[in-house]
């Protein structure tokens, strides 16, 4: 595989130095993969992108994506040599399966809003799939907060959604009330529950204001990480050490970190 004149790779290079690499003459190690063993370098490369993403860092981002792609095609490659199907192949099934999701880009639908196109696609995959539930395609494995997104995202694409973000905080109020009443009769299975409401819903709040709480969840995880670190850099609240510190010299210290810039 070389590099054409302006220095750059193609997609079939790339596929190339796959087939190279799992040749009898190639690397041991990428000859002894499977899609079983590939899984846990799918699941690291995909978090280590999503980190990447909530950096901002392109230069990271672009390696983190090629790293991505890599085990993308790996797995595509162990498939082709066992006779399954070819990239192309792979290749062809999303792009069939792209236009016809999107009837108001290369048909005749005249969806304008992205609530329409959401319930357009679930109906869509319900015609595609019509032995199957709505939930089928969801990874059992999902993070609990993601799955919780899909799970009601699907619902809604096909009706059941809030009138509006105000219904979502009242409901979110009634859970904590609930949530507080459990915790007063000092019942720990109630409140567990409780609690599992109170995240449903705070993940619904997410999802429409346009995100999902994984990802809020985890630049608030990103940004207490960086406080927390500066709080125990700082030679002014080392002296005793952590341990001797009081909960008003830790709140304290920590309201001050607040106002820290990031």
């Amino acid at each position: 595989m070389k590099p054409n004149a302006k220095g750059a790779v193609s997609f079939d290079d790339l596929r190339q130095l796959l087939i190279r690499l799992r040749s009898p003459g190639g690397c041991p190690w990428d000859r002894q993969q499977t899609p079983e063993s590939l899984k846990t370098y799918l699941l690291e490369e995909t978090y280590e992108l999503a980190e990447a993403l909530d950096r901002q860092s392109p230069a990271e981002i672009q390696e983190e994506l090629g790293d991505l792609l890599f085990i993308l095609l790996f797995i595509s490659r162990v498939y082709e040599e066992r006779g399954a199907f070819d990239l192309d192949r792979v290749l062809t099934t999303i792009h069939q399966k792209m236009v016809r999701r999107h009837p108001h880009v290369f048909g005749e639908a005249d969806w304008k809003k992205a609530e329409e196109v959401v319930k357009g696609w679930q109906t869509i995959k319900a015609e595609e799939n019509p032995e199957k539930n709505p939930f089928d395609s969801i990874p059992a494995a999902l993070p609990s907060l993601l799955k919780a997104h899909r799970l009601s995202q699907r619902a809604a694409g096909l009706g059941f959604e809030w009138p509006d973000l105000a219904a979502v905080v009242k409901k979110a109020h009634e859970e904590m009330a609930e949530l507080e009443e459990a915790l007063r009769e000092s019942d720990p299975e109630a409140a567990r529950e409780e609690l599992g409401d109170l995240l449903f819903v705070l993940v619904n709040l997410g999802r429409l204001l346009g995100t999902t709480a994984e990802n809020i969840l985890r630049q608030t995880n990103l940004k207490f990480q960086k406080r927390f670190l500066r709080l125990l850099a700082d030679p002014d609240f080392q002296g005793a050490g952590t341990a001797a510190r009081t909960a008003e010299e830790w709140t304290a210290r920590w309201n001050r970190t607040k106002t820290d810039p990031d």
